[in-house]
C-alpha cells in the first residue's frame, strides 16, 4: 500500500512541472518556438551621417527566398533578412545581402568596397574594421562598383576613396543607434 503522503508529493511535483512547462511555452520568458517576425522601426531618426533612406519591409526569410529579394538601394540598408546574422569582423569574400540586412537591424554597420579595390586600400580598411571589433562587417560587395559604401539601418554613405575620419564618425554616430523589438 502507498503511503498517503507521497501522492501529495506526486502531484505537487507535476503542478510544479506543468507551471514550469506552461511559463516557458507560452509565458514572457518564453523559450521554445521562435519569432514570427521582426518589428523594424519604419521611421527611424535621420542619418547624422551620409543619406537616409526608406525603410523597406523587414520579413525574416529563408536561404531559398533570398534569391528572389529586391532591395531598394545597392548595398541595402534594410529589407528582407535571415532570422540570424553574421559576426562582425573582416570578410575576403562577398557576404549575402540578407546576413548583412540582419546585422544592420541589430545595429552593426558594414563597410562593403568593390571587388577590384587595390590591396593597400583594403589594408586600411580592414586596420579601420578591426578598431571597432563589435560594430563593423566589412566585405567585397558586388554591388558597390567603385569606391566604398558604408551602411547602416537606412543609412548610407558612399565614398569614391576610403577617408578613415570620415568612416569614424559614421561608425560612432550610426553603430547602435537603431533598436528594433520583436514581435511573437
Amino acid at each position: 500500500m502507498t503511503h498517503p503522503h507521497r501522492w501529495w508529493w506526486r502531484i505537487a511535483t507535476v503542478l510544479a512541472v506543468g507551471a514550469a512547462v506552461a511559463t516557458v511555452s507560452v509565458g514572457p520568458w518564453r523559450v521554445y518556438g521562435r519569432a514570427t517576425s521582426a518589428t523594424a522601426d519604419t521611421d527611424p531618426p535621420s542619418c547624422p551621417v551620409g543619406e537616409t533612406l526608406p525603410i523597406m519591409d523587414s520579413p525574416h526569410i529563408s536561404q531559398a527566398e533570398a534569391s528572389d529579394v529586391r532591395y531598394s538601394s545597392e548595398p541595402p540598408t534594410s529589407g528582407p533578412h535571415f532570422p540570424f546574422t553574421v559576426t562582425p569582423g573582416v570578410y575576403e569574400d562577398s557576404v549575402p545581402d540578407a546576413l548583412i540586412v540582419q546585422a544592420l537591424e541589430l545595429g552593426d554597420v558594414a563597410v562593403l568596397y568593390a571587388p577590384a579595390t587595390p590591396p593597400d586600400l583594403i589594408g586600411s580598411m580592414r586596420r579601420f574594421a578591426r578598431t571597432h571589433p563589435a560594430d563593423v562587417v566589412m566585405a567585397p560587395h558586388p554591388g558597390v562598383h567603385k569606391g566604398v559604401a558604408l551602411t547602416g539601418w537606412g543609412c548610407l554613405l558612399r565614398m569614391s576613396m576610403f577617408d578613415e575620419a570620415t568612416a569614424t564618425l559614421f561608425v560612432t554616430q550610426v553603430a547602435g543607434r537603431y533598436v528594433h523589438g520583436w514581435a511573437r
